[in-house]
């Protein structure tokens, strides 16, 4: 007999509407060992198969509606977001997004013929060959397994970082009309954050040669190396040192200047406004700072000092693109902070198009709302 999780009603209910979890208080009865891959069950019905973690507050995520092997189920889902996304990208995309792509826990992301792969599935820590058989049979010679942070502990999965092809540190991309470089092995989560990809290009329409541009929360520049690329003179803020090292590689590599200012944003911007110091455009591209529920208020205060410092060096009529990667923010709760902290000062929020989000290639799978998470403000402070 096949391996089985028997669920509730609710659970029940969730599978036949799209979603992928399971939480563990809507597990009935598990015949399952740790990590196994099972048929999910409601009664007599069977709703579908995923892999089983005990240890998990969702140990239940679905993967296929039909009766697959997990090859199966890898290949034909890799293979199809390859489809799309190459070709939209070519060969620079974030081909696997979890949920998003309907492989819960599983995040690739590919930089030429390298990828990063970070898994917080335990079933599917047993297939990552498959994973790699996949991406080399689309060119890919490299690929580093980042499994690190509290969501594979959480699963009971340990720390694992290692090469599970070939070996490649760093490597160049373009991005519209900039470059950069990617340290996939130090840099931030699998070294570049190609969500906000889109919004970067789109700030290059704005920017005029000239412009005196301010890039909080930098990362490795991305921001402010379009805006510099497009004439702009440009100050990055970063705290990390690697990223700031990397800021000034990338202003090297696409043969552009910049002042980069190392250390802590809201005490960068608090001098910045006591020097009287005032730019065109001022980008706030923040860490995640709500994870879940219980980060909200404090998470929602601190959007709102960071927007508040950031207008305030704004020039009258300036360009504020303001980004929130916090998925429990509501689009219409991170509007209305922008919009209290324009209040502050006396001033009013000029929406130039919609709210912006994730590129494309960061799927968004809609029964499963933490997939849609970034929100990216371009608007005119008047």
């Amino acid at each position: 007999m096949m391996p089985f999780v028997e669920v509730n009603e609710r659970a029940a209910r969730e599978i036949e509407r799209g979603g992928l979890h399971v939480y563990a208080q809507n597990v009935k009865k598990a015949k399952a060992d740790d990590g196994e891959w099972v048929e999910i069950r409601y009664g007599q019905k069977t709703l579908g198969y995923g892999f089983y973690s005990k240890r998990s507050s969702i140990p239940v995520k679905l993967f296929a509606r039909e009766e697959k092997e997990p090859k199966e189920v890898i290949w034909e889902r890799m293979g199809f977001a390859h489809g799309w996304k190459s070709r939209i990208y070519g060969d620079v995309y974030r081909w696997i997004f979890g949920e998003g792509d309907l492989l819960p826990g599983l995040i690739v992301d590919r930089y030429g013929d390298v990828a990063v792969v970070k898994n917080n599935t335990l079933g599917l820590e047993r297939y990552l060959d498959t994973v790699v058989e996949v991406l080399s049979d689309h060119g890919v010679e490299h690929v580093l397994l980042r499994g690190e942070g509290q969501a594979r502990l959480r699963e009971g999965l340990p720390k694992r970082v290692e090469w599970l092809l070939g070996r490649k540190d760093r490597t160049i991309i373009e991005e519209g009309h900039a470059r950069f470089i990617v340290d996939v092995s130090g840099g931030q989560k699998t070294g570049f954050y190609l969500d906000q990809r889109e919004n970067r290009k789109e700030l290059e329409r704005y920017v005029e040669r000239g412009d005196r541009v301010l890039d909080v929360f930098a990362s490795t520049g991305g921001f402010g190396i379009h805006a510099a690329v497009a004439g702009a003179s440009v100050e990055f803020v970063e705290l990390g040192k690697l990223a700031t090292e990397l800021i000034g590689e990338n202003l090297k590599l696409n043969g552009v200047k910049g002042r980069i200012r190392q250390g802590d944003a809201l005490d960068i911007m608090k001098r910045l406004a006591e020097k009287g110091k005032k730019y065109d455009v001022v980008v706030l591209d923040p860490p995640a700072l709500a994870k879940g529920k219980a980060d909200l208020n404090r998470a929602k205060k601190m959007y709102f000092r960071i927007n508040e410092l950031g207008i305030g060096l704004l020039k009258e009529g300036g360009l504020l693109v303001t980004c929130s990667c916090s998925h429990p923010i509501t689009p219409r709760e991170f509007l209305g902070i922008v919009e209290g902290a324009a209040e502050k000062h006396g001033k009013n929020v000029q929406m130039l198009g919609e709210l912006r989000g994730q590129a494309p290639d960061h799927t968004v799978y809609l029964p499963q709302p933490e997939t849609k998470y970034l929100k990216c403000l371009f608007a005119h402070i008047i």
